[in-house]
């Protein structure tokens, strides 16, 4: 045969064999990829035991031959056999768990708050595990979308919360204002009509007491109506702002249940004003807060204080040495139609992304403690 024939010849063998060697791969590879890890741990350690049996055998008859098989010889068999067959057994395992580091750090995306972390199923190629992967990309999507649906909703809520509150502020100073302008006007007229009438009847000392009796009912009747104007929008909030309206909020309370109110400001001054939405807000949970311990805590201190922190937050604390309840009991009765003071609150400062935080007990009575960002 010719050189240049037989050198063809010979790279044509050696392309051959490359290209069988490739193809072994490539099922040794497809193979690989259809055997659970099960299987794979299984097929290893088999080889790892079957191999090690044959050295063994083979090693011990060689020494026996030789006549060199002794306790020391074969405690070196052995203790070979364990380094040989453990490092195998390690690297192998070591790689065919490898796919557990990648779920393991996509749940520690997940624990750390990043709902959107998948794994990558094209690094896992057991087929058990590709499966887990696939299933638990699923399971994490639909709780995205939950999430997200969840999320839309509990806006939605919020705004419908928010102009309901709206509503009833503007409806509470709506009333507020006809009864000062309207209902309280007319009763003044027929006071001073009253009046005017019993001067009269100078003559007629029966009609004059019941002229005396009708303007004495007209002048109480005209101071519940003012009490309940101030109750529904005190004028001074809006005229003054937020702590004198805290401080007349307090004192009608003391005067109701006969408790003592010390009201206490820190990082604030009398005369600050905040913005209508924050003030509305603080406002209605002190007048909230005083009207349970007025009703329920039997109290005889009631501390309210006010604090801005260096982040401009708005920290409200309501405390009483009252006689505290069960949260629990609470929000049950509320539940079945009682009173809904606490969701008023918590709702209010919800809306303003603020927090409630609630300590009650026999013993120390009760401590609502509100923080709301600054609201400009």
């Amino acid at each position: 045969m010719p050189k240049s024939q037989s050198y063809f010849a010979d790279a044509d063998a050696g392309s051959q064999s490359k290209l069988n060697k490739h193809v072994a791969r490539l099922e040794t590879s497809r193979l690989s990829e259809h055997l659970s890890l099960f299987q794979k741990i299984f097929l290893v350690n088999l080889f790892i035991i079957l191999g090690g049996a044959i050295i063994g055998s083979g090693l011990t008859a060689q020494l026996a031959a030789s006549g060199q098989f002794n306790a020391l010889t074969f405690g070196g068999i052995i203790v070979a056999a364990v380094v040989v067959s453990g490092g195998l057994s390690f690297f192998m395992l070591k790689k065919a768990f490898l796919p557990f580091n990648e779920l393991q750090r996509v749940l520690a995306k997940i624990h750390t708050g990043n709902s959107r972390a998948r794994t990558t199923l094209d690094k896992i190629t057991d087929p058990n595990l590709k499966h887990f992967s696939h299933a638990l990309n699923q399971m994490l999507a639909r709780l995205d979308e939950n999430a997200r649906v969840i999320r839309e909703d509990q806006h939605q809520l919020q705004l419908m919360t928010a102009r309901v509150i709206n509503a009833q502020e503007n409806e509470r100073k709506r009333i507020a204002r006809e009864l000062h302008d309207e209902a309280s006007q007319a009763l003044t007229a027929m006071i001073m009509g009253l009046e005017a009438a019993r001067s009269q009847a100078s003559d007629n000392p029966a009609l004059q007491g019941r002229l005396a009796t009708l303007k004495e009912l007209a002048a109480s009747t005209l101071e519940e109506l003012r009490k309940l104007a101030l109750d529904l929008r005190p004028t001074m909030l809006d005229d003054l702002g937020l702590i004198p309206a805290v401080r007349w909020c307090a004192r009608q309370g003391s005067e109701a249940a006969n408790f003592q109110v010390r009201i206490e400001l820190e990082n604030m001054v009398e005369s600050e004003r905040l913005a209508p939405e924050l003030e509305i807000c603080l406002f209605r949970i002190v007048q909230e807060s005083l009207t349970n311990i007025v009703k329920y805590a039997q109290a005889t201190l009631v501390t309210i204080h006010l604090q801005r922190l260096a982040n401009n937050a708005i920290i409200l604390t309501v405390q009483d040495n009252g006689s505290g309840f069960d949260r629990e009991t609470a929000r049950q009765e509320a539940y079945q139609g009682g009173h809904l003071g606490l969701f008023d609150i918590e709702e209010r400062a919800a809306l303003l992304g603020g927090s409630v935080k609630i300590y009650s007990s026999p013993i120390s009575g009760t401590r609502i403690q509100v923080t709301i960002p600054f609201v400009l």
